[in-house]
């Protein structure tokens, strides 16, 4: 191997290299922990619980029983991270006993590359 063919063959590995790292998305590292919204709600325990995303009507339900104690119910989780990563969307969490709705909160949820973030929305009633 010639050095003029060594030399061609390093500055096209040079020039490769730098133009994968010429993005301008900048590198994300998340964490490991997985985040929720919870509403608390005081009284007796609702029958039914689900969460209508308001913009295109899509309604999500979770197992409430995930050991949270209480009353408390998820509003939106890490899980739906991948349908609003990047964006702001509202929320309604809607409650029943017995069949009428008893609780009726709105929310505010944005995601990153990464997790949920309530930006409005009550914690407890």
């Amino acid at each position: 191997m010639t050095i003029r063919t060594l030399a061609f063959e390093l500055t096209f590995c040079i020039a490769a290299s730098l133009h994968g790292c010429s993005k301008n998305e900048p590198a994300v590292n998340c964490t490991e922990e997985f985040r929720a919204v919870t509403l608390l709600v005081p009284g007796d325990s609702l029958t039914t619980a689900y969460t209508v995303r308001l913009s295109n009507s899509d309604t999500i339900r979770y197992s409430q029983r995930w050991g949270l104690g209480g009353n408390y119910y998820i509003v939106l989780d890490d899980n739906y991270q991948p349908k609003l990563s990047g964006g702001v969307d509202n929320f309604r969490f809607i409650g029943e006993r017995a069949g009428k709705v008893v609780v009726k909160e709105d929310y505010v949820i944005k995601a990153d590359q990464c997790h949920i973030q309530k930006i409005s929305g009550k914690t407890e009633l």
